[in-house]
């Protein structure tokens, strides 16, 4: 695959954990659209994709690979598509992409190619970091699936955000929590979790984090909608200006069309 123009300033855009199981009756849960958008917007950034490339039903029967295998090759694909002299590169994880983000960045760590940025930007959109916060979590932790267990690892995400924090010490890091109104997948408690960690954490001067709340038009399913979510998707593009400022003017803003089936 051939690198991009701009290898210096990259977003990478991470799927949930599944496409919709009822693929007619809810959008498609992934960046596709966004991320064709947005690669036309602001040519001046990289934008990679890492997709999730199965449903309920695949992961429930066996069928998916392991998580810790699907996260070795969503790395391979980075390696693929960026340059090694990355300068600054923003993650977004939409729902369980931003634990993905958080073993991405931990992998990235473990090996010898040039994975060191001047400026990191950790964006989470809606994540489950402590499961999904309602009474569905006590169905789910009966599941062994490896997918699914990682939304309960409470360990392994603070050991993750533990080696994210430690770039602070030689670049820039910003760290945005994001919890989607009116979520209907995951809890305002969840989604904000690790700032109850960050809140202790010893003060840094190469660190800025915060949490935020994601404005959203669909009065119903504002989770499995996000993505597709005219009034979501335009606050997305605020973060993604606000943490990779344009060198130039980009012209007036052109709203997302709603979604229709």
């Amino acid at each position: 695959m051939t690198k991009a123009a701009f290898p210096g300033r990259v977003v990478v855009c991470l799927d949930g954990i599944t496409r919709a199981a009822i693929k007619r009756l809810t959008p498609p849960v992934a960046w596709d659209d966004y991320v064709a958008r947005l690669r036309a917007r602001r040519s001046d950034l990289t934008v990679v994709h890492l997709k999730q490339p199965y449903d309920w039903w695949e992961i429930i029967a066996g069928q998916a690979e392991e998580y810790p295998a699907l996260v070795d090759s969503m790395l391979a694909d980075v390696r693929e598509q960026v340059a090694d002299n990355i300068g600054e590169i923003v993650l977004l994880g939409f729902s369980m992409g931003g634990l993905t983000a958080l073993n991405l960045a931990h992998a990235a760590s473990q090996l010898e190619f040039e994975f060191q940025p001047d400026y990191l930007a950790y964006v989470s959109l809606g994540t489950p970091f402590g499961g999904t916060g309602y009474l569905s979590d006590a169905m789910l932790k009966r599941l062994h699936i490896s997918y699914i267990q990682r939304i309960f690892d409470l360990d392994s995400t603070k050991c993750y955000l533990r080696d994210l924090l430690e770039f602070a010490h030689s670049g820039q890091l910003r760290i945005l929590l994001g919890q989607i109104e009116r979520d209907e997948m995951v809890s305002p408690e969840s989604s904000w979790l690790p700032a109850d960690w960050l809140y202790f954490v010893d003060g840094r001067p190469n660190l800025c984090w915060d949490k935020f709340r994601i404005p959203t038009g669909n009065l119903i399913r504002a989770h499995d909608g996000l993505l597709h979510d005219p009034v979501a998707l335009g606050y997305i593009d605020g973060l993604v200006d606000g943490l990779l400022p344009p060198a130039e003017p980009l012209g007036p803003y052109e709203p997302f069309p709603p979604f229709s089936f």
